[in-house]
């Protein structure tokens, strides 16, 4: 089969060189017609679906106003009777100033402190229990705490997932509810257009508010908000207004003056704005630094002041905080320039001291270390405890400034998210939405008689939520407003089940509820769309308004007004508003009679004066203060459950356009075993574009009536675009189903007597019965998501399939060496054997690499870094993967030596030394990131973070990442599209009894010429572009993932030889008779084994974001987020490309076949795409429908709608590599070039001519 001689072919019989009249001209205009009209078929259905799954909740454009109260109130009036004006404020302002302090990352705790951590290192040693290096590490919260109860506060801050910046932060200023496809932006956010407080803050003073024309500012500060923010950019992102530096502006006397202001009536406060990048994960410190550094310029005074000079505490803080500024940033930045250099606009010289130093309202200050660290080495390494530390120190300094200030001011500090063990966030699991807040002011508002109210008050409500059948709406943090915090008792827990560290209770909130709470406190106005509550210990110890009304009562009141305003003009905005009609009654009753009580509360203050009835009316407060609680958790408990905008229409449409491709992609494979992409198109192309045009003008029609009768928001654009290419592919599939059953009429018609003997027929009955097992392996995949176990346990089932069918290719392997007649094809047969069973082998090792998820614990180990705890490989492990730099290239070398493709010079050169090269330097490159690792855990103990032990090897790094893909697309690549085939001819003397065969000789010197890899020479071509793409994969894959995408790549190979073993044992190597269909889901089954193995799993939390930085030195959105992509779907985008070689494998050079049609041959080669895309799109067809048909269950946006996301770019980017990349390029190149090269005699005249 694959002698090296010169006319060697597939069947072994020779036929006729061609003709030119004889030939045909390779198209591929009919290939690209298709493949387009398949994938973007596909791109309209997923989009068509996820904007009926997928919907965000709709946005109200309306603003809260601090001039109008969500409830009717009696106009003001003066004390001589005459009309009040306007107030600023819907609640009196109980701080000046505030500094928010954002610890990315900061999970419960790592904030809470426990005695008993302490005793665990003396006590149970014997039972390997430490402390964890992120307990017991922020002890300025315990002590500040113990020491003025009364002035602080901590709670478990409970974030709505998705716990992503961006969502959380969205959460954080708008207070409202995230939607799951707003997961996917976290990194390219854009400008947010709801009410928010930044725009309360920043422009309140623009609106009408406090038209008396008095030049007196209320607390709340009606005329200006001067704002600071530094940190994580994500902020510039989402407030680009309100977040915009305006000192160019401010610090201009011309511009805004005193008497400027006074004609105004008010004036707009300044912004002083320095913000980061952020999504370096592996820096630790620029964020930070920057952060660091600035702070001090606003808290204290300026450094030559009078103020600064003579107080000697405060030149030791400055030097304290100077000490916190580690420097070692991997990103330069003009903050780090000394504060004389003309580039820095923070300093001094450009910025008036006042503005830097007292006259600021509201810090906002947001750090990185901790998240970057948990991302980088996981919450267990000896750096996220320097981290900690860093932030302990910081807080500790701010609160003495604080403590000088006259002006009453709060610090919140909390973290955005948890993490969870793997230093890991985006999903729900517990630890990664258990955050912390801690909350202290320099004035009390937390009293002990406040305390005890409160308490009673949330009793109250949880009796009130306690009696309402909502189990399914309310979970238990809604219900009670404790918690044990877990984590800690977790952490320590001995296999006995003791737990030498007790959980400890603390107080629990809503992420959300910050944004009232905020807002109120600071004299501002609620935004409109916020869903949360006020925190009741920051109003429970006021008392305001002219009959000294409950602070907290008045709170609740406004909020409770402010939420249902919200819900009315929600519901009268869209008909198709989701809610239910109980839950709509439901508040509506819960609000009337909270309302109702509180106006039988105002009749009794007003008709009893007398001090014993003071306590009464004091749990009539309490009791009408709970009613407004609980229905505010009512209603963040129900939207939570039901807000999913679920349009049906939209749903059905995008699955009927995704079952149609998936239609067309099997027909594709049974109608192109006869015919031509060419002709195919050329006999539906006017029936298609007559069934687009008809179609979208029904569809138009059908999108108008849908929503006049409010059964779908199905937008002109969506409607046309369902009718184009429904009506385009549909009028596709009616032309290639009377194609194919022409093609069955033809067979039957030219059918004979002696054609009902097949001397093939045990060939042909192994190849069903295969066809058959692939069939069931793929409808077994596709059950698979019936069950939310089954579906988070998927790649144990994706194991189970593939070694089954493998198993079966072995069986009927076998049956090959039994059953053959000649020592040829038993031969053939053994090879098979012999592959598969190395086949079976490696994808058992394969399942040795795995990554958990949270539903798989305790049951599941991780091990693709090297050990369960781990979060960074091992060295061992990247030294391991040293070793594929040796074995995938002989592997190589072995598949091509067979047909002697191997001593052809691209062969040579590349797989020998550059494809070495390449590999070796991104191995080296993962062996000095885990060095990198080991050292940041040995120098953890010092003064020094993670990122000074990497400084020296990080300029090494960038140099082998970047060499490494530079020399696989600059060298590799280059080299092949230059000369892609591996052939060469050798010239040898004939020996005087063969001088007579029928070899290519020369006459004069009596030798003969030998064509090297001629029999293999454009599986051997293809197989070199192959390698080329996998050594950039490879580059961008961390240790376990370069071994994992190794090893498939081995399988693939040794997948494409046993098929085309059993072909020639069993069917002669006839095509007649195909095993396409068990071949390729094989291959589509080890993408998918292999997508696992090499550190993924279908979930926000598993992507390896830290990949993104291999080779860039700073954040690049395009060029990180390509690098992610590669490392997330690298084992699709390798099994696509690897797909033609099922057809090109062992084709000779000279096949007469190929020569005389190769549109037939193309065509060929898109059958089997067709079905490896048949059954990737038949996958991601089962994951849209049972999302949909789950659409309310409880588990649908934890797995049911990740895993149909994800199978939105498998199949996308596999069907772009497949058609366009390995067969609309590759593919066709190779043929093409091919053909040009001409038959033997022409190979060998070339080859002697450029030998004389």
């Amino acid at each position: 089969m694959n002698s090296p001689e010169l006319s060697q072919q597939r069947s072994g019989n020779r036929q006729p060189a061609a003709t030119k009249s004889e030939e045909e001209t390779l198209s591929a205009r009919g290939h690209w017609i298709v493949s387009t009209t398949l994938v973007t078929a596909l791109a309209v259905g997923f989009w068509l679906f996820s904007n009926g799954f997928l919907l965000t909740r709709m946005v109200l454009p309306d603003h809260s106003t601090a001039s109008v109260l969500p409830f009717p109130q009696p106009a003001p009036t003066n004390s001589d009777g005459s009309a009040a004006g306007k107030t600023c404020e819907w609640y009196p302002a109980k701080f000046e100033r505030a500094i928010i302090l954002v610890v990315d990352a900061m999970r419960a705790d790592f904030a809470t402190w426990s005695d008993e951590i302490g005793m665990v290192d003396s006590e149970d040693r014997q039972h390997g229990i430490r402390p964890k290096p992120y307990h017991n590490r922020m002890p300025v919260i315990n002590s500040l705490s113990a020491k003025f109860p009364e002035q602080t506060m901590l709670y478990r801050f409970r974030a709505d997932p998705p716990t992503t910046t961006l969502q959380r932060l969205k959460g954080l200023t708008t207070g409202q509810l995230p939607t799951f496809i707003d997961a996917g932006s976290n990194f390219a956010g854009s400008a947010i257009n709801e009410d928010n407080w930044l725009q309360a803050m920043r422009w309140q003073s623009l609106y009408a508010c406090n038209d008396t024309g008095s030049d007196k500012a209320s607390v709340s500060g009606g005329y200006k908000r001067n704002l600071v923010f530094l940190g994580d950019d994500t902020w510039i992102s989402l407030f680009p207004e309100e977040l915009s530096d305006t000192h160019a502006i401010e610090t201009n006397d011309t511009l805004w003056n005193e008497q400027s202001e006074v004609a105004h009536g008010k004036r707009r406060g300044w912004a002083r704005v320095r913000p980061f990048p952020s999504l370096n994960v592996w820096d630790l410190d620029t964020v930070d630094d920057g952060v660091l550094s600035r702070l001090p310029l606003f808290l204290l005074p300026p450094e030559d002041s009078n103020e600064s000079t003579s107080n000697p505490e405060i030149s030791a803080e400055r030097k304290l905080w100077r000490q916190l500024v580690k420097q070692q940033g991997m990103l330069a930045h003009p903050d780090f320039l000394p504060s004389s250099s003309p580039d820095n606009s923070m300093s001094t010289k450009n910025v008036g001291a006042e503005q830097l130093h007292g006259d600021w309202d509201v810090i906002i200050a947001h750090g990185l270390g901790v998240d970057h660290c948990g991302h980088r080495f996981g919450p267990d390494h000896p750096a996220i405890s320097q981290k900690l530390g860093q932030m302990n120190q910081a807080i500790e300094l701010i609160v003495q400034a604080i403590n000088r200030s006259d002006k009453p001011t709060v610090l919140y500090v909390f973290g955005d998210h948890g993490m969870d063990s793997k230093g890991d966030h985006g999903g729900d699991s517990p630890r990664e939405v258990d955050a912390a807040l801690w909350t202290y002011s320099n004035v009390k508002w937390n009293t002990h008689e406040a305390g005890q109210r409160i308490d009673r008050v949330l009793e109250a409500a949880e009796s009130i939520l306690g009696n309402l059948s909502l189990t399914d709406v309310l979970d238990g943090d809604l219900r009670s407003s404790w918690w044990l915090n877990t984590h800690l008792s977790d952490d320590y827990r001995l296999k006995d089940g003791k737990q030498p560290v007790k959980p400890v209770k603390m107080r629990s909130v809503p992420q959300i509820d910050l944004v009232s709470t905020l807002t109120m406190s600071l004299g501002l106005h609620i935004p409109f769309n916020n869903l949360g509550a006020v925190i009741p210990e920051f109003f429970a110890s006021d008392s305001s308004g002219p009959d000294s009304e409950w602070g907290l009562l008045r709170a609740l009141r406004l909020n409770a007004a402010q939420v249902m305003r919200y819900l009315e003009k929600y519901m009268d905005s869209s008909k198709s508003h989701g809610f239910s009609n109980e839950a709509v009654q439901s508040w509506r009753d819960m609000y009337a009679s909270a309302e109702t009580g509180y106006r039988e509360l105002v009749e009794l203050v007003a008709h009893n004066h007398r001090a014993h009835e003071q306590s009464h009316v004091m749990l009539f407060e309490e009791s009408v203060a709970a009613q407004y609680y609980a229905f505010l958790r009512v209603v963040l408990g129900t939207l939570r459950q039901m807000w999913a905008q679920f349009d049906s229409v939209l749903i059905i449409a995008g699955l009927c356009i995704i079952v149609e491709v998936l239609v067309a992609l099997v027909l594709l494979y049974l109608v192109l075993r006869q015919d031509t992409l060419d002709h195919i198109v050329g006999i539906s192309w006017k029936t298609g574009l007559g069934g687009a045009a008809a179609a979208a003008i029904a569809a138009r029609s059908l999108a108008h009536v849908a929503n006049s009768r409010a059964l779908s928001h199905v937008t002109q654009l969506e409607a046309t675009a369902f009718g184009a290419v429904a009506g385009l592919v549909g009028a596709f599939i009616l032309v290639i189903s009377l194609r194919l059953a022409q093609q069955c009429r033809d067979e039957q018609a030219g059918s004979s007597a002696k054609d009902s003997v097949d001397d093939q027929g045990s060939g042909r009955s192994v190849a069903y019965t295969l066809n058959a097992v692939a069939l069931v392996m793929a409808a077994i995949h596709c059950l698979a998501f019936t069950s939310n176990s089954f579906t988070f346990n998927e790649d144990s089932i994706v194991l189970y399939l593939a070694q089954t069918l493998t198993l079966a290719v072995v069986l009927a392997a076998f049956k090959s060496t039994r059953s053959s007649s000649s020592d040829q094809q038993k031969a053939a047969g053994f090879r098979a054997l012999v592959c598969s069973l190395i086949m079976l082998a490696l994808n058992r090792i394969t399942s040795y690499s795995t990554v958990c998820r949270e539903e798989q614990l305790p049951g599941c180990t991780p091990t693709f870094y090297g050990a369960p705890s781990a979060s960074i490989s091992s060295t061992a492990l990247a030294s391991l993967n040293g070793c594929m730099v040796w074995l995938v290239p002989y592997i190589i070398q072995h598949f091509l030596r067979r047909s002697r493709s191997d001593q052809a010079m691209l062969p040579k050169l590349w797989v020998n030394v550059g494809m070495r090269i390449c590999m070796g330097m991104a191995a080296v490159y993962w062996v000095l990131d885990s060095i990198d690792g080991t050292l940041a855990s040995e120098t953890a103990a010092s003064q020094s973070t993670a990122s000074s032990s990497k400084s020296d090897w990080s300029e090494l790094r960038l140099v082998l990442a970047r060499m490494s893909v530079g020399i696989a697309v600059g060298g590799g690549f280059a080299a092949w599209v230059a000369s892609p085939f591996c052939i060469d001819v050798a010239v040898t003397a004939v020996p005087q009894a063969n001088r007579a065969a029928k070899l290519p000789t020369i006459q004069a010197t009596k030798q003969a010429a030998i064509i090297l890899g001629f029999g293999n020479a454009y599986g051997a071509a293809y197989l070199m572009l192959v390698s080329v793409v996998f050594c950039v994969l490879y580059a961008f894959q961390q240790p376990m993932g370069g071994i994992m995408l190794s090893l498939l790549l081995v399988k693939l190979l040794l997948c494409v030889e046993t098929f085309d073993s059993l072909r020639d044992a069993l069917l002669d190597g006839s095509s007649n008779t195909s095993m396409v269909p068990a071949q390729m889901t094989l291959m589509a089954l080890l993408a998918y084994l292999d997508y696992f193995a090499t550190g993924h799993q279908f979930t926000l939390v598993s992507i390896q974001w830290s990949t993104a930085f291999v080779g860039v030195r700073e954040m690049q959105l395009i060029v990180c987020g390509a690098i992610v992509v590669l490392n997330t779907f690298g084992s699709f985008i390798l099994t696509s490309l690897c797909v033609p070689l099922a057809v090109l494998w062992n084709e000779s050079l000279g096949s007469q076949r190929l020569r005389l049609a190769p549109n037939s041959y193309i065509a060929r080669v898109t059958g089997a795409a067709s079905i490896f895309a048949a059954y990737i799109v038949l996958v991601s067809v089962s994951t849209a429908v049972f999302a949909a048909w789950f659409r309310r269950h409880l588990m649908v946006w934890k797995i049911f709608a990740p895993r149909f996301m994800f199978s939105v770019p498998v199949v996308l980017l596999s069907g772009t590599v497949l058609f366009a990349a390995a067969i609309g390029f590759a593919t066709i190149r190779v043929l093409r070039l091919g053909l040009s090269v001409g038959n033997a005699q022409a190979i060998v005249a070339q080859k002697i001519a450029q030998a004389r």
